[in-house]
């Protein structure tokens, strides 16, 4: 009886096969990226006008991380655990009465009044000075601080002073670590005074607003009004 010869099989085809289920997963397949820190830079801008007034040290929040991470507030030795209470000071201690702690920052209430007022001396400025940017940010902040007055049954509230601000600065030593978790408390109190915010006003929940949809920007628009979030950051190599 005669062999029958077994028929090769033609291969030729399974190296484009290959090469093209690697693109196609190449294309499809989504990689996870570390996200960063989400912080606004000040534009550099040619300032046009009065010299600013001194910046009051109340206003200051100074936080250093040093090269050995230790962390001081102040100028003082501060524990991490310590710095939620005292970021959470900066921000309400005054709130509801002024002078509480004269080394915090007092609470000023803004009315429709007074952001016509402003409003009206801006615009002036804006006519002198057109190319100067800080002018016209600031015009365009009063105009929502005035929408937000108008939103509130007493029409005015109540706002932290214009200067203040946190200073976070590190040395180069400092660890990524450490820079994380003052990272992580400061925004831990901005996030849980804007939820309490959104109960009071009656808005949806903060963490589900995105700013890419329309109907959530006069939300976010206003809890970043009432509750901001002023971080100045610096590296020093000392």
């Amino acid at each position: 009886m005669a062999k029958r010869e077994v028929g090769e099989i033609n291969a030729g085809s399974m190296a484009d096969i290959a090469f093209l289920l690697l693109i196609f997963f190449l294309v499809t397949t989504t990689m996870e990226v570390d996200a960063g820190i989400g912080r606004q830079l000040p534009l550099k801008i040619d300032y046009v006008g009065p010299p600013p007034p001194p910046i009051n040290k109340r206003n200051v929040l100074e936080i250093l991380a040093n090269s050995k991470d230790e962390l001081l507030v102040e100028g003082k030795p501060t524990q991490v655990d310590e710095l939620y209470d005292i970021v959470m000071d900066f921000y309400t201690v005054n709130k509801n009465r002024p002078d509480v702690d004269k080394n915090m920052p007092n609470y000023q209430q803004v009315t429709i009044p007074k952001c016509e007022t402003e409003i009206a001396a801006l615009q002036k400025l804006v006519e002198q000075y057109p190319d100067n940017k800080q002018y016209a940010s600031e015009l365009e902040k009063w105009k929502e601080k005035l929408k937000l007055c108008q939103s509130f049954p007493t029409n005015s509230y109540s706002e932290i002073h214009k200067s203040a601000v946190i200073q976070l600065k590190n040395q180069a030593g400092t660890t990524y670590g450490l820079y994380m978790e003052v990272q992580n408390i400061l925004k831990q109190v901005v996030n849980e005074l804007r939820v309490e915010a959104c109960e009071q006003m009656d808005y949806p929940d903060y963490f589900e607003l995105r700013e890419d949809r329309e109907e959530d920007q006069l939300y976010i628009s206003n809890l970043r009004i009432l509750v901001p979030e002023r971080i100045i950051e610096s590296k020093i190599d000392r």
